[in-house]
């Protein structure tokens, strides 16, 4: 399979690139909306795209609009519309109304999926590979949980959490998901280099 990364953030571009290449993975990034539809016009061999919500210039919505409009093809004729998949972060899906309704329409107008960064390895496999076999069913909009959690209802009820708090743990948990990627990946590239030093 050929997946295409679109994030602007390098980093995670380069992350998911990794984990993907270990499990077999063919993957090509693009960091913009335009960079992506550039190459979804060309490379006719992508059967996924992982997308970011927001993009430069446009945003995960305008881009599979966009790119539903290209007539794919090959020497057997029609190929199968593209599997996109919609990466937010956990911010994104507590901070508004807003941002949940774009996620929800985003999945209402075909997105196969909604992932929430940092994106469990083993979780993504799974979807990529059940997309491409059609055994997978268009899931639900995710509600992603607040990262705080209170002890017990009655506790919540009698001392509600206020705001800043709330908005502190959920960046805390947040960096501290980034830290682990960033090792993850730093021992990924360690063992590359380790292993060719060693040929």
């Amino acid at each position: 399979m050929k997946i295409l990364i679109v994030d602007e953030i390098g980093f995670i571009r380069q992350s998911l690139n990794q984990k993907l290449s270990r499990h077999n993975f063919d993957t090509v990034a693009a960091e913009s909306g335009e960079e992506a539809l550039a190459i979804l016009k060309t490379d006719f061999s992508v059967d996924a795209v992982l997308t970011s919500l927001f993009l430069p210039s446009m945003n995960a919505i305008d881009l599979y609009k966009a790119a539903s409009k290209i007539e794919r093809f090959n020497d057997e004729g029609v190929i199968p519309p593209l599997n996109f998949f919609l990466m937010v972060t956990r911010e994104h899906g507590t901070s508004s109304p807003k941002m949940k309704e774009l996620t929800r329409d985003a999945l209402a107008i075909g997105f196969k999926d909604l992932l929430i960064k940092p994106i469990d390895t083993e979780l993504l496999v799974s979807k990529l590979k059940g997309s491409v076999r059609g055994q997978e069913k268009k899931s639900e909009p995710v509600e992603p949980q607040p990262v705080m959690a209170a002890a017990s209802s009655s506790t919540e009820e009698s001392r509600p959490s206020p705001k800043r708090i709330d908005g502190l743990a959920v960046m805390q948990n947040s960096l501290h998901a980034l830290k682990k990627e960033m090792c993850e990946s730093i021992d990924i590239l360690l063992e590359e280099v380790t292993r060719k030093t060693s040929k």
